[in-house]
C-alpha cells in the first residue's frame, strides 16, 4: 500500500512541474527576425541557397527556399544581427550565361558584404559578380569605402547595391539604372568567354580577380607574384583594358537585349596597357589630356623581355561608336620618337566622347598585331579646336547610299605661337565618314563616284581682320602655318581662308560669298590653344 501511494505521489509531482515548464518558469521566446530580400545574379541564378554570416564566418541565417528563376530570395534575419557586419553567401543551383547564353551553368559562389546597421525589412541585398569582389577585398582587410574605391577605378563604375540588376539577355520594362546594372553584371560573363574559360569558371574568376586587386592595381600579379585562377588561367597585365573591352563587346553584340546603346553607358574606364602575342603596347598621355581637336600622345611599345621595339610601322585607327552610327577621325603620320620602342601619335578628335555621345575606340596595329584603347575625349574648352568648311561642286557619296554630299574640309587649331598660328587641314573622302585625307598640293582625294581627285593647287590664308590676309606655307602632310598674325593679349578671332582647285571652301557649300568664304576660329588668350 505504501508502494502504490509512494508510486501516485510521484506521478502527481511530476504532472506538476510538466505543466509548470520543468522549473515552475516560461519558454522563452523566439527570437525577432526581419525579412531581407534579394537577388543573385551572374545571370539569374535558380536554385540557389543563401546563408548569412557574421565577419567571422558564423552563420546566422539561411534562406528557407531556394532562389526562384528570377534569382530573388527572402531571408529572415535575427534582428539583433543586423548591428554588425555581415556576409551573404549563395551557392548552389544555375544560371543562364550572358555572353554566350549557356543554360543550366553551376554558379559556383557569390558573395555580398553588408555594412552594419544598413538593412532593415524590405530592405534588397544583390549579389553579382561586383558585390563578390568587394566583399574578397573586405575579407583580405580593406575597408568597404577602401575596397569600393579599388573596384571603381579599375572597373570604371561604382556598384550601388540598393538597385537589382536586370537580366541583360532579355528585354524589360526595367528602369535604366537597372538595365545599366545588369550590362555591367554581363561584362563579366564576357569577360569569363574572352578569357577562354567556361561559363561555371566566372566564379573562379572573380576570386582572381579580387586576389589581383587585392594590392590596389589590377595588373595580373598581386605584390608582384602571377595571380591565376583555380584552374590555373594566368590574369593578364592588361585584365583592365580586357574588361572595358568585354563590355563594349557585349553592349554592341547580339545578346544585348537592354534597349541602352554605347552612348547610355558610363564613361568607360581608360586603362594605357595592352598586350598582343609579341609586345606590350602602353598609352603614354601628352602634356594635354585627349580632348576634341588635336590630341598628342605617345606610344611605348617593349618586347617579351621588356628591351624596346624599335623601327615599328604603327597605324592608328580612332572610331567613335555612337548610338546609330560609327565615324572616324583624322590621324598624322606615326614617328619613332628619340626614345627607343616610343612612337609620336597624334589623333584629331571629331568630338568629345562620355554619355550621350559615345565612345572613342583607338585601335593600335604593330604589323599585323592590333591592341585597343578606349581613351576618355573631354569637350575642347577656350580656343577654338576645329572649324569646318565646306565644298560646292566638290562632291562625295552621300550617307547610306543617298545621292550625292558636299565634301567636308577640316580644319584644326594646332596652336598660335609669337605670331604663328599652325593649322592641320583633313577632307572628309568616303560617305561614311570613316576616311579623312590630309590635304596639301599632290594629296589625293576621292569624288561621288570613288574617282581619284588629285589636288594640283591649293591656298591657304589667315587674317586677324578679315581684311589683310597672309599666306600660310604648306609645311608637308595636312599642316600649314603662317606668320606675322598678331592679336592682343586677351585673345581675338583668327580666320582661315581655303582654296582647293580653284574652288574656294565655305561655311555652307554655296558659292563663296563676303560672308561664307572664311573658318572663324576664337582664340582665348596669344598663344593659347
Amino acid at each position: 500500500m505504501k508502494t502504490y501511494l509512494s508510486l501516485l505521489f510521484s506521478a502527481f509531482i511530476s504532472a506538476v512541474i510538466f505543466g509548470c515548464g520543468g522549473s515552475g518558469g516560461t519558454s522563452a521566446p523566439a527570437p525577432q527576425t526581419t525579412s531581407v530580400s534579394g537577388v543573385v545574379l551572374a545571370g539569374p541564378a535558380a536554385g540557389t541557397t543563401v546563408i548569412v554570416k557574421t565577419a567571422a564566418g558564423t552563420e546566422v541565417a539561411r534562406t528557407a527556399a531556394p532562389t526562384d528563376v528570377n534569382g530573388a530570395f527572402t531571408v529572415a534575419i535575427p534582428t539583433s544581427a543586423l548591428s554588425s557586419d555581415l556576409i551573404f553567401e549563395a551557392s548552389g543551383g544555375s544560371f543562364t550565361d550572358e555572353a554566350t547564353a549557356t543554360t543550366g551553368v553551376a554558379l559556383g559562389t557569390f558573395t555580398a558584404h553588408v555594412a552594419a546597421g544598413t538593412l532593415a525589412a524590405g530592405g534588397n541585398v544583390t549579389i553579382d559578380p561586383s558585390s563578390t569582389i568587394i566583399q574578397k577585398l573586405v575579407a583580405g582587410g580593406r575597408t568597404r569605402t577602401a575596397a569600393f574605391s579599388a573596384f571603381s577605378s579599375a572597373f570604371g563604375y561604382k556598384p550601388n547595391p540598393a538597385i537589382k540588376p536586370a537580366f541583360a539577355n532579355q528585354s524589360s520594362a526595367a528602369v535604366p539604372a537597372e538595365r545599366l546594372a545588369g550590362l555591367k553584371v554581363a561584362a563579366f560573363s564576357q569577360l569569363t568567354k574572352d578569357f577562354g574559360l567556361a561559363p561555371a569558371q566566372q566564379s573562379e574568376l572573380l576570386q582572381a580577380l579580387a586576389e589581383d586587386l587585392a594590392d590596389g592595381v589590377l595588373d595580373g600579379r598581386h605584390n608582384g607574384t602571377v595571380v591565376t585562377t583555380a584552374s590555373g588561367t594566368a590574369i593578364p597585365e592588361d585584365a583592365g583594358n580586357c574588361f572595358v573591352q568585354s563590355q563594349v563587346t557585349f553592349v554592341t553584340g547580339t545578346n544585348n537585349k537592354t534597349g541602352l546603346t554605347i552612348d547610355k553607358i558610363e564613361a568607360l574606364p581608360f586603362n594605357t596597357v595592352a598586350l598582343t602575342s609579341s609586345y606590350k603596347v602602353e598609352y603614354v598621355p601628352g602634356a594635354m589630356a585627349a580632348a576634341q581637336g588635336k590630341t598628342s600622345f605617345r606610344i611605348r611599345v617593349s618586347n617579351p623581355d621588356g628591351t624596346p621595339a624599335t623601327g615599328k610601322i604603327i597605324t592608328l585607327i580612332p572610331t567613335m561608336y555612337m548610338a546609330s552610327m560609327s565615324h572616324a577621325a583624322p590621324v598624322d603620320a606615326v614617328v619613332e620618337s628619340a626614345v627607343p620602342g616610343t612612337y609620336d601619335c597624334t589623333v584629331y578628335y571629331l568630338m568629345a566622347s562620355g554619355p550621350g555621345m559615345g565612345v572613342w575606340e583607338l585601335k593600335v596595329k604593330i604589323g599585323t598585331e592590333t591592341v585597343v584603347f578606349y581613351p576618355s575625349v573631354a569637350m575642347s574648352m577656350g580656343s577654338t579646336s576645329r572649324a569646318t568648311l565646306k565644298g560646292n561642286a566638290d562632291l562625295i557619296a552621300g550617307m547610306m547610299g543617298m545621292g550625292t554630299a558636299k565634301r567636308t574640309y577640316y580644319l584644326f587649331n594646332e596652336g598660335l605661337s609669337n605670331g604663328t598660328f599652325t593649322l592641320f587641314i583633313a577632307a572628309q573622302d568616303d560617305a561614311m565618314m570613316m576616311t579623312f585625307a590630309p590635304v596639301f598640293p599632290g594629296s589625293t582625294l576621292h569624288d561621288q563616284t570613288g574617282a581619284a581627285v588629285a589636288v594640283s593647287a591649293m591656298t591657304v590664308e589667315l587674317s586677324t581682320d578679315k581684311a589683310t590676309w597672309i599666306a600660310a606655307t604648306d609645311s608637308g602632310n595636312g599642316h600649314w602655318s603662317a606668320a606675322g598674325l598678331t592679336l592682343p593679349a586677351s585673345g581675338g578671332h583668327l580666320y582661315a581662308r581655303v582654296t582647293v582647285n580653284g574652288e574656294q571652301k565655305t561655311t555652307d557649300g554655296s558659292a563663296a560669298t563676303a560672308t561664307n568664304g572664311v573658318a572663324d576660329f576664337t582664340i582665348a588668350a596669344t598663344g593659347g590653344m
